[in-house]
């Protein structure tokens, strides 16, 4: 026993020896230079916008390039004109004050339009979602009005308003209201009950508990639809002012379009595409503020 033991002893010992050999060589073994992947470059965030604005610069420039070589080639020049006489209507509206007289009325009425529309929205549909028997009688009232047209509701507001400012601004006022309204109802909807009964078991009053708890809670909600009624306004006004007004961006656009003016309409649309984004920003930069208590809790 004793002999076979120490005659097997040696033939393991080598068996064990050579596969260790082999780990240790795959191991070891130099991958090429070549195969090596190299770690990913990041690119810095102001990098990022500025490629990004270059290329939206270059989509633009080459659409505008194709548009003016296919007018009156492929196109009627009637119908689409050329952005050289777009630019060229615009900077004579520019120096003979037609943008800075029409644009003026039309951000007015916009902004008053918009603030009415949106406080009106705001105060009812948190009102509505926090008291239920409120809400369960004023909501089918609320829908049966969303549903109408707003078109359907212009004549009236022309015999009680007039031709005036404020025909345009309670036009885009009955807009923004339902966006707002529905936005800060069901935010507010969403708040978790739980949360509620918890901070009134610990004394809260209800004013406290719409200020701390359900105002927060549905500031969310609240902010997106303040985005998203921005356009909404300014397409009220713009439509009351086609509608019947002798001012405003409408107006210039619709004049323009009755003259069989392409140049002048698209002049009309391109002054309103520019304050629609100045509009969209100053609106965007509100929300991101009110909002900057979210994302600090968010990343903690």
């Amino acid at each position: 026993m004793m002999a076979q033991t120490q005659e097997g002893r040696p033939a393991m010992n080598m068996m064990t020896k050579v596969e260790s050999d082999k780990e240790l060589a795959q191991s070891t073994r130099a991958k090429p230079r070549g195969l090596t992947r190299p770690a990913p470059v990041r690119k810095s965030p102001a990098r990022y916008r500025l490629e990004n604005l270059a290329l939206q610069v270059l989509l633009i420039g080459g659409f505008l390039l194709l548009w003016e070589y296919a007018s009156d080639r492929w196109v009627p020049k009637l119908m689409v004109s050329k952005p050289s006489e777009i630019g060229a209507m615009m900077q004579r509206w520019l120096m003979d004050g037609t943008y800075m007289t029409n644009l003026w009325v039309t951000i007015q009425a916009t902004f008053f339009g918009f603030t009415f529309g949106a406080g009106a929205g705001m105060i009812v549909g948190f009102l509505t979602g926090s008291w239920r028997r409120l809400g369960d009688i004023l909501q089918p009232i609320v829908t049966a009005f969303y549903t109408l047209p707003r078109l359907a509701l212009a004549p009236l507001f022309l015999l009680w308003f007039g031709l005036g400012i404020e025909f345009r601004i309670v036009f885009a006022a009955t807009i923004v209201f339902f966006l707002v309204y529905y936005n800060t109802y069901f935010g507010v909807r969403e708040v978790s009950r739980e949360l509620i009964s918890a901070v009134r078991i610990m004394g809260a009053s209800r004013l406290q508990v719409m200020t701390r708890v359900i105002i927060p809670s549905a500031l969310v909600w609240v902010a997106a639809g303040l985005k998203i009624s921005v356009p909404y306004a300014l397409v009220g006004v713009v439509v009351a002012e086609m509608l019947a007004s002798d001012q405003g961006m409408g107006f210039l656009l619709s004049r323009s379009a009755s003259q069989f003016s392409a140049s002048g309409s698209f002049a009309a649309i391109a002054g309103l595409l520019v304050v629609a984004l100045i509009v969209d920003w100053i609106i965007t930069k509100i929300t991101d503020r009110a909002l900057r208590w979210k994302t600090v809790a968010e990343q903690n």
